[in-house]
């Protein structure tokens, strides 16, 4: 085999898990499968489901019992949220790319308990769990 191509090979094999890496490093929380959000959310009605899609995306089709924040107003009003800070939040989007910068916005905000829903609401679907 022609050394050029095996370096070709390498580079796109690295270059695919570095782009599905990138958001897990970023954010600097833990990705969990939907089905596990899912039945957590079952057995503990404290836990909150953050959508952070934009509005109408949100009202196409939306995990069951998610609630829809905008990213850029996750910070507003941080005083009525001090209730929240310790509550398991898991974070959604479409793939998990947009979950990812929320997830890691809400720890710099306090939140200690902070999860990205892996794979997002395509995941979500995929797996066959509710939506609205």
């Amino acid at each position: 085999m022609d050394s050029p191509l095996i370096a070709v090979a390498v580079v796109i094999v690295v270059s695919f898990f570095s782009l599905r890496m990138i958001p897990r490093l970023v954010a600097g929380v833990p990705f969990i499968d939907p089905s596990k959000v899912y039945e957590h959310m079952q057995q503990d009605e404290n836990a909150v489901l953050l959508d952070v899609r934009t509005p109408e995306e949100f009202a196409a089709a939306h995990a069951l019992d998610s609630i829809n924040v905008q990213p850029h107003q996750l910070g507003d009003d941080l005083e009525s949220k001090r209730a929240f800070l310790d509550h398991k939040v898991y974070v959604i989007c479409l793939s998990s790319q947009r979950a990812a910068m929320s997830a890691k916005n809400l720890k710099n905000l306090g939140f200690t308990n902070v999860s990205v829903v892996k794979g997002g609401l395509n995941l979500w679907k995929k797996r066959k769990l509710p939506v609205a």
